[in-house]
């Protein structure tokens, strides 16, 4: 029998493909325990690296998948230990960024932070953000190995006996009797026609330092109870004393 030129031809191409499919099986094989890719294949892998990829100017891409939660392993088949991947997403409890799973789950590689100022500490299993704290407060660690926040000691005053009230005015003031060891730099009343008013209200500046202090109230409405406390402020924040009450004739 004598066969045709094409099928000739393909026996040797098909002997061709299987040749080079063996040589590309045996060099895998070859570097499979420590394989080196680099521009010209003239660097040698490291001998401690699996895989050695060797670039100065080129990085290394990882597969991006829009993951659905931390909890779930979609769009993969399973939760696999060891995976890592870039998530495209913003869904469930996850954002873009690098995750790596632990066999049950995705763990965030990095904890973003919200603002200026915000810290990070690891709580034994991952990392946990803290937020910016407040003018004058501490950090300090509490009994659980956890970094908290804790506001500085504040100045102690009192407010004055309140006097010459009239229909639009009235006179009051503070006395400041510990700084909180901290400087005071501003003090005065603050006071508003509901309870526990603040400096965010109406209010006096009548100097720094510790001692006492006066001051008018002035712009008020007839026929109108108010509310006033002496403030002081310090580094450490803003304190207040008692509260007393008046009605404008």
């Amino acid at each position: 029998m004598i066969k045709k030129t094409s099928e000739i031809q393909l026996s040797c191409k098909t002997r061709n493909i299987f040749t080079i499919l063996i040589l590309l099986v045996i060099t895998i094989t070859g570097f499979s325990q420590n394989v080196g890719i680099s521009p010209t294949g003239a660097i040698p892998p490291n001998a401690s690296a699996g895989l050695d990829i060797n670039f100065v100017d080129k990085g290394l891409l990882m597969p991006r998948i829009a993951l659905q939660s931390t909890t779930s392993f979609a769009p993969l088949s399973a939760h696999v230990a060891g995976m890592i991947v870039y998530n495209t997403a913003k869904a469930g409890d996850v954002s873009p960024g690098y995750y790596y799973n632990d066999g049950l789950k995705w763990i965030a590689f990095f904890t973003r932070a919200n603002a200026t100022g915000d810290m990070q500490y690891w709580d034994g299993t991952k990392w946990v953000n803290i937020p910016i704290g407040l003018a004058g407060q501490t950090l300090k660690i509490n009994s659980l190995g956890v970094p908290t926040w804790i506001q500085g000691p504040l100045p102690s005053l009192a407010t004055i006996q309140l006097t010459s009230i009239t229909s639009t005015s009235a006179t009051s003031g503070g006395v400041i009797l510990n700084d909180g060891g901290n400087t005071v730099t501003a003090s005065g009343v603050c006071w508003a026609t509901t309870s526990t008013p603040t400096i965010v209200n109406n209010f006096t500046t009548n100097g720094s330092g510790i001692g006492s202090f006066t001051s008018n109230l002035i712009g008020l409405t007839t026929g109108t109870i108010y509310y006033v406390r002496a403030y002081a402020t310090t580094l450490n924040g803003t304190a207040y004393g008692n509260e007393l009450s008046f009605t404008t004739p």
